[in-house]
């Protein structure tokens, strides 16, 4: 299934999904409901049976489930890395929001060290 992107970001996958949840210390049904998005639905997308528009439960003020699940994870405090973006692997992933910001890594000193 293709993954279209929002905002020009990186489209949410199930991993980045269960990643983020983890990250959070988030259960299941948590998640579902501070997304507004049913259990099963959640289930499904996580391993990766994401339902067609046929059998979607709908979207909430024009946002998709997906666009949900994202934006309550942003909300919360995860920052989603586009390919390349500065990270280990340079892939796709995510990370905590920081206080302060990100620094990259070649930037970092004793300095700005929190």
């Amino acid at each position: 299934m293709a993954e279209t992107p929002l905002s020009g970001n990186p489209a949410l996958s199930p991993e980045l999904c269960r990643a983020a949840r983890a990250l959070l210390g988030w259960a299941g049904d948590e998640l579902a409901e501070r997304a507004r998005v049913g259990v099963e639905w959640l289930r499904g997308f996580e391993e990766g049976r994401e339902p067609s528009d046929g059998a979607r439960e709908g979207t909430v003020e024009g946002e998709s489930e997906r666009e949900r699940l994202r934006r309550t994870l942003e909300a919360a405090g995860i920052d989603f890395l586009a390919p390349g973006e500065p990270s280990s692997g340079g892939g796709p992933g995510l990370r905590i929001k920081q206080a302060g910001g990100y620094i990259p890594a070649e930037r970092l000193s004793s300095a700005n060290d929190v």
